[in-house]
Parts: C-alpha cells; sequence; structure tokens
C-alpha cells in the first residue's frame, strides 16, 4: 500500500521551490483556540482551510518556501498550549484488486449458508449501513429502492431542512466534492469500489435483477471521500463517519486503509470512538498486503476500539488468499472476498477481490441480524459473529469465517454467548467476561489456571503465556465456551510519542528547532 505524500515528492524539489502541505490541528476541549482558528482563518502561520467541530479539528495548509520553513510552523503549532496535536492530512486507499438471475455467480452467498438465513427474514429498512466509499451509483436498478432517504430534508430546495449542515442530503453526502451528490465516478483506478460494496452489503432480493446483496431489505447511506482514483484524504474520512453517527447509522462499512502509525491515525481512531460511543458497529478491511497485522501498523483496521470488526478475506476453499492480512489479535474474523460478484455502476455487475469485498459482507449480514435482534450493541454482535462462525484455517482471532445462517439463528433464540469470544492479551492484564442470552445469574471458569484465572465476577488475569478458554454457565445449567482465548507478549509496536507527521525528514528539522517535542526525547 502506497500512501506517498506531497511532502515526500517536493523533498526532491530545489530550496527554492513553494512547499505546501495539509495538516490537522486538534484543539483541547474547553480551549477558545479552535473558535478563534475558525474566525481568523489561521492558526499561526497556517492557513485555516476548514474545519471539523464534532473532532475540534481544522484543516490547515502551511504553504512556504522551504521545508525549513514549514517544519518552524509546524513546530510553533504542537508547542501551542491550546493545540493537543498536529497531523498530516494523509491519504487512504481503497483495498480492492483490481428470482435473481445472476445470483448463480455468487458462490459467496452459498459458501455463508446465506439462502437458509433468508428462509428466516431478508432484512429490514429500519437498518442503516453507512457505507462510506467512492460513492454509490444512485440509479442502479438493483440498488437503488435500497438507498437510505433523509426524509427530514426535501430534495432539490437548496436548504438544508432539517438543520444538519447539509443541504439536499437526500442519500447522503460527497466529502471529497463537498455536494450532495455522492454517485460514484468511475476511472482506470475505479471500477466503481463504492458502488460494489453497496451491491455486497444490501443488493435488493426477490426483485428479478441482478444479484442479491446479505441484507436483501436495508438502507444504504451513501457517503463518499475516495475520488475516481481510489483515495482520499483523513479529514473527509473523519467527516464522513461523523455524519454517518449523527444520521443514525447502525453500521458503518469501510473497505479501505492506511498504512500509518497510531499517532498519526489518531483522528480517525478518535472519529470511531465517537461511533463506539453512540453504539455503531465499524466493521474495517484488515487490507491487502499479505502482512499479520500484530506486526505492521494499518489504520482504521488496527483501531483498539470494542466496536471495531476488523475482516480478513477468504476463497471458495475456506483458505486465506495471498493477499489479505491477518492476525490472531488484531484481526476478527474472516468473510468471502475473492472474486466476488456484485453491482457496478451504469447496470453493470462485475468481480473484485480484495478485504475491500470481505468487509461489507459482514456489515450487511451484521444489518441482517440487527433487523431480526435490534438491541444487539456492537460488542455482542462481534462475539455472535465469531460464536457462530465456521472454523477455517485462516489466522484471525477467532479463526472462522462468517455463516450467516447460524448467526442468525444465534440471534433469534438468544441463545448463551460469552463475551468476548476470543481475545488475546497480556500477561498480567485483566479482560472482564459477560455473557448474553441464556438467563442469569451467569458462573464462569478458566480452563487452564496455570494460563488465567477467572472470579466469579468474570474478571480474568492473565497470567502466562498460552491458550485456554472461558465458560458460562446461566442459572438453567446451559453453557457456553469461548473460543481461544490467548495470553501472549503483544507484537512490537512504534512508541505512542513518535512524530505523528509521516515524514522523517520534516520530524527531524523538528527536533532540531524544538528538542523538547516529546519524540525528539525518545530518539
Amino acid at each position: 500500500m502506497n500512501h506517498k505524500l506531497v511532502v515526500g515528492v517536493l523533498a526532491l524539489v530545489t530550496s527554492t521551490a513553494s512547499f505546501s502541505a495539509e495538516y490537522l490541528v486538534k484543539f483541547k476541549r474547553g480551549s477558545e483556540g479552535f473558535n478563534r482558528a475558525i474566525s481568523q482563518r489561521s492558526v499561526g502561520a497556517a492557513q485555516v482551510k476548514r474545519n471539523h467541530q464534532a473532532g475540534n479539528l481544522v484543516l490547515v495548509e502551511v504553504n512556504k518556501n522551504t521545508r525549513q520553513q514549514t517544519a518552524n510552523v509546524l513546530a510553533d503549532l504542537m508547542k501551542n498550549p491550546e493545540v493537543e496535536y498536529v497531523v498530516e492530512n494523509f491519504k487512504f486507499k481503497a483495498f480492492d484488486l483490481p428470482n435473481d438471475p445472476e445470483i448463480s455467480k455468487q458462490w459467496s452467498v452459498g459458501k455463508v449458508s446465506a439462502e437458509k438465513a433468508w428462509k428466516l427474514g431478508v432484512g429490514s429498512r429500519d437498518v442503516r449501513v453507512a457505507v462510506i466509499d467512492t460513492g454509490v451509483d444512485l440509479q442502479h436498478s438493483d440498488l437503488k429502492d435500497n438507498l437510505w432517504v433523509n426524509k427530514k430534508e426535501v430534495p432539490g430546495n437548496g436548504k438544508d431542512d432539517d438543520n444538519n449542515g447539509y443541504v439536499d442530503d437526500i442519500h447522503g453526502w460527497d466529502f471529497f466534492a463537498k455536494d450532495a451528490d455522492p454517485q460514484d465516478e468511475t476511472s482506470a483506478q475505479n471500477p466503481g469500489h463504492g458502488t460494489h460494496c453497496s451491491g455486497i452489503v444490501g443488493a435488493v432480493g426477490d426483485n428479478g435483477k441482478g444479484i442479491s446483496g446479505m441484507s436483501q431489505r436495508v438502507s444504504i447511506m451513501a457517503l463518499r471521500f475516495l475520488g475516481a482514483d481510489g483515495s482520499g484524504d483523513l479529514m473527509a474520512a473523519v467527516e464522513s463517519i461523523d455524519y454517518a453517527i449523527a444520521n443514525g447509522a447502525q453500521v458503518i462499512s469501510a473497505s479501505w486503509g492506511a498504512a500509518v502509525s497510531a499517532s498519526q491515525a489518531q483522528p480517525i481512531t478518535e472519529a470511531i470512538s465517537r461511533a463506539n460511543d453512540k453504539g455503531v458497529l465499524f466493521v474495517a478491511a484488515a487490507s491487502n498486503d499479505g502482512k499479520n497485522n500484530d506486526r505492521f501498523e494499518v489504520y482504521p483496521a488496527n483501531t483498539p476500539l470494542p466496536n471495531v470488526i476488523t475482516v480478513a478475506a477468504s476463497g471458495n476453499a475456506d483458505s486465506k488468499p495471498s493477499w489479505s492480512n491477518y492476525g490472531k489479535a488484531k484481526v476478527s474474523l474472516s468473510s468471502p472476498g475473492e472474486d466476488i460478484y456484485s453491482t457496478l455502476p451504469k447496470e453493470k455487475y462485475g468481480n473484485l477481490s480484495g478485504t475491500s469485498m470481505a468487509t461489507p459482507l459482514v456489515s450487511g449480514l451484521a444489518a441482517l441480524v440487527l433487523s431480526h435482534n435490534p438491541d444487539l450493541n456492537p460488542v455482542e454482535m462481534k462475539a455472535l459473529l465469531q460464536a457462530s462462525g465456521t472454523k477455517v484455517a485462516i489466522e484471525t482471532a477467532c479463526d472462522c469465517r462468517i455463516d450467516a445462517a447460524s448467526a442468525v439463528e444465534r440471534a433469534k433464540a438468544s441463545s448463551l454467548t460469552i463475551i468476548p469470544q476470543a481475545v488475546t492479551v497480556a500477561p498480567e492484564e485483566t479482560v472482564q467476561f459477560t455473557a448474553m442470552g441464556g438467563k442469569g445469574p451467569y458462573q464462569f471458569t478458566a480452563s487452564s489456571d496455570s494460563v488465567a484465572t477467572i472470579d466469579e465476577k468474570g474478571l480474568l488475569t492473565a497470567k502466562a503465556a498460552g491458550e485456554m478458554t472461558v465458560s458460562v454457565t446461566d442459572s438453567r445449567g446451559e453453557k457456553n465456551e469461548s473460543l481461544k482465548i490467548r495470553v501472549a507478549v503483544p507484537e512490537e509496536q512504534a512508541p505512542n510519542e513518535e512524530c505523528p507527521l509521516g515524514d522523517p525528514a520534516m520530524c527531524q528539522m523538528m527536533c532540531v528547532i524544538s528538542p523538547d517535542l516529546p519524540w525528539c526525547k525518545t530518539r
């Protein structure tokens, strides 16, 4: 994955050339800096381009003659007592590789037992899934009836009828072009990535056309932040997530990411945290580098929050495609993602591969499950999808691939399920186990006291490296056993106080200017 930044290119030109780059500045809560930056249209020597109140963020442009001058501006920003952090406005990339008559082409439908699940119900348009991507073909006959409609907005009157800050946002918003038309724009780099993902989530079922999505009835909120080249910036991604939260999405589907550090990813992590606070499930693609995410930093996939399900891809034979990322600690489960047939712009259909395709299948299944049990929270949903999954030889937290029929049956029956189902913890760390379904009170036991102990209230204390399981028994004697609970020393991660700019040369210059910056002290 290549997210070369403007600063990396401009380092090659002479020192007299203009140097321009964008950064996100987060102001501390309660400070006046945010409002002052908006009113003055500047922060120090940086010009404010736009702001995002939900994250207390301003997008600034630094336009100087040399990298040294830019380093001076950034150092001043980071020393500002009202500023919490400054990060580069880096680019995310889509994670694809380049009586419905064509449902036979959807091998994934049979693999995950979707048709058996549909016999119990085909979904509900009360469930909203935000597909944050390259946009959606809003006119596609296999999608348009399942598009979310903002009923508080009057189409085409040029007014913000619902006072949500967006004019005429009928089906969503385009955060790339900054308008009300999130139409998917195709190119050599983008065959219709967002439209393809949307069809996997919820192409209309039983309409005599094309294919069927995992949730045949659903409301797809179309949010575009990736352009025709399949890339989009950090600020637009954050804005898209907060729009989805504010407008009632229960599931966010994110088939994109960037190989950046945790400190660089702070704005996106904080946006996902706001989703967590509102009970919104965030489904993220693990990436297509063929790497172990336990050792490889990629966001939002590696976001360490309870509402995140990170998805690896599986193939037709339930093996891992060579390109799919994986990981026991960082990747939640797997889902079909190889040669997936779905909708494309201009009434077309076609096959695409990638964790990008595996992710909306999980998002669509989550929507289908919510149509049966709307009270499930994200933590419960993750446990249910893992507990109901089919065991496969793909390295994830559960070593499992989703099974739609089993998931729906489990949700409808309110089966006793231990939470979490699968987790990796470090020695001496604690994890609180709970349960859903069955009838309380619950009793918890651990399979190996040498690896970890658990008290009667479900508090597990890790002791030594190894694997074990946790069991819960309800008051009726019903029992559920977790999948593998791993105790292991975490893979080496970058330090928390690393330079958040993703440009080592710029960071080094800033340390010369201001050696008291946090990451300079760790060198």
